[in-house]
């Protein structure tokens, strides 16, 4: 044992004091248990090197041909498999009222760069409701249409020709059950000619798209209702990288139409510029119709109508969203545009185009499960010269169009639909309406209420069945007898409802040939769109279509 003594400064500068450490030997000095997780990993034994293998390869010789290879480039085609297209198409058939049917197309199956198609179309009835032949009826139509294409523009082209002949069997409906009492009834042949050029754009999908063509049109019956049309219409569409687009659309017709009592030069113009706006599930639209029109009309303040144009939508979710619009507009009307709504109008007094002051329009829509979609909304719009179609006081086989000073319409619509793949789809819509007239006892010849379903069905790959339900309730006429005189109050008929079922199948014999069979008005009933002219009873025709 020993010791030794350390002199050392403490924190007084300057002292020193005396020191002593003991030292000793015997003492057990124990250190902590290591944990595992700091010990060395073990060295591991080195692999020793892969030693050498020798192998006795013993040859075999055998007497074969050498193998000749013929290697060849795979062609891989990547476009999907195309259809086979067939450029013809025909179809012929008869039925009942002596009615024959003929149909042809004619069409190129590439699209560049010339396309063009022609098509062919005859159906008579030989014998109608009444009189048998002296209800005939008849339709002919034949049409080329053709496109020539380049690198950005496509130039366009069609040619349309069309007669069609109706019978004024319109007579005393006394003489409908007695048809031993004879009675003469005249025709009319009536035919249109066509023609259009026009030019627009292949791209769809750049900042900025454009249409323009310019149409001529002919038409003339077998008395003295001529008229001639010549028309000018053109629309551009620009897009930005974000939500807004727009439109602006020029339209220009002038016609000449003639008949016994007038001879008038009509000139409608309008400007249709819209913007629009997407967000999301939000859809919106602003824009104006500016029109000009020289109808000559007592009391008219100007020529020059501007209309605002707003609509609106919003889709919360796909089973619910919403739609509203405010717009106003005028409607052209034109002898030809009469004429094809009712064949069997006669000299008219005076063509007016019908004004829509505003149409105030609202509703919901939407889907839900992938197959169901509705559709449901209210309109109200007012109108100045709406036209009707009444009976001529001189001869009740023929029409003439009058017209209200103001009218308002409600409407009240409802859309459904459902699609099951491709095995069964149907459409369907009902229309109520109300009319609030001025001038006009009644709303002539226009529905109360409308319904329309449309059903097809597909059972298996080869056949097509169609079948179509239409109904029509609340028509009323003007008939011949005045009630009262002052004031003039006029005779109204009530016409019964119009209900006609329509029944289509087509069966596929082979890709190219196949048999058809078409029935109208299966519930056979003595449905009257317009009064005195009664329809045909159930309609059967069948036959067969060939594709070449």
């Amino acid at each position: 044992m020993g010791s030794s003594s350390v002199f050392a400064q403490n924190k007084q500068q300057g002292a020193v004091q005396d020191q002593e450490f003991v030292i000793r030997k015997d003492r057990v000095l124990t250190v902590p248990t290591q944990p595992r997780a700091f010990e060395r990993l073990p060295v591991l034994p080195q692999p020793k090197g892969f030693a050498e293998f020798n192998y006795t390869v013993t040859p075999f010789f055998l007497k074969l041909p050498a193998l000749n290879l013929e290697p060849t480039a795979l062609q891989k085609d990547y476009r999907q498999p195309k259809t086979e297209l067939y450029r013809g198409f025909i179809r012929a058939g008869y039925g009942n009222f002596s009615s024959p049917l003929l149909e042809g197309r004619f069409m190129s199956t590439t699209a560049d760069p010339l396309n063009y198609a022609l098509k062919f179309k005859h159906q008579s009835f030989g014998k109608g409701p009444i009189a048998a032949e002296q209800s005939a009826e008849s339709h002919t139509v034949f049409g080329a249409d053709g496109s020539y294409f380049t690198e950005q523009v496509e130039v366009f082209g069609g040619l349309n020709w069309g007669q069609d002949k109706y019978s004024f069997y319109g007579v005393d409906p006394l003489l409908f059950e007695n048809p031993d009492v004879p009675f003469e009834t005249s025709s009319n042949v009536m035919n249109n000619v066509q023609v259009q050029v026009g030019l627009r754009d292949i791209e769809k999908t750049g900042p900025f798209s454009y249409e323009g063509k310019l149409s001529f049109r002919n038409f003339k019956d077998s008395y003295s209702a001529k008229e001639n049309e010549v028309g000018i219409q053109a629309g551009g569409k620009f897009r930005t990288e974000s939500d807004w687009s727009g439109r602006v659309d020029l339209a220009y017709f002038h016609t000449n139409p003639n008949d016994v009592n007038y001879q008038e030069n009509r000139n409608y113009f309008s400007i249709r510029p819209r913007i629009s706006y997407n967000y999301e599930a939000f859809q919106f639209t602003a824009g104006l119709n500016l029109v000009s029109e020289n109808d000559s009309i007592a009391d008219k303040s100007s020529d020059f109508r501007i209309f605002p144009v707003l609509k609106a939508s919003y889709q919360f979710a796909d089973e619910f969203g919403f739609y509203g619009e405010f717009s106003g507009d005028v409607q052209r009307n034109t002898y030809f545009s009469f004429v094809n709504e009712n064949p069997f109008l006669g000299p008219s007094e005076q063509l007016l185009n019908t004004i829509n002051n505003y149409k105030i329009e609202g509703g919901i829509e939407g889907q839900f499960q992938e197959a169901f979609h509705y559709r449901a909304g209210i309109n109200v719009s007012r109108y100045n010269q709406m036209h009707f179609f009444v009976n001529s006081q001189a001869d009740s086989a023929r029409f003439e169009i009058v017209y209200d000073d103001k009218s308002t319409v409600f409407n009240i619509n409802a859309e459904l639909g459902f699609k099951i793949s491709e095995t069964y789809s149907l459409g369907s819509r009902l229309d109520l309406y109300q009319y609030d007239l001025t001038t006009q006892t009644e709303a002539w010849h226009r529905p109360v209420w409308e319904l329309r379903v449309n059903n097809q069905f597909t059972p298996f790959e080869k056949l097509l069945v169609q079948a179509n339900l239409n109904f029509m309730g609340g028509l009323k006429a003007r008939g011949n007898e005045v009630v009262e005189v002052i004031p003039p109050i006029v005779e109204v008929v009530n016409l019964k409802t119009i209900a006609d079922l329509q029944l289509k199948a087509d069966f596929k014999i082979t890709d190219r040939l196949s048999v058809f069979a078409e029935g109208n008005n299966i519930l056979n009933g003595k449905n009257t769109r317009w009064l005195n002219y009664p329809v045909r009873g159930i309609q059967l025709i069948g036959g067969a279509s060939f594709k070449f």
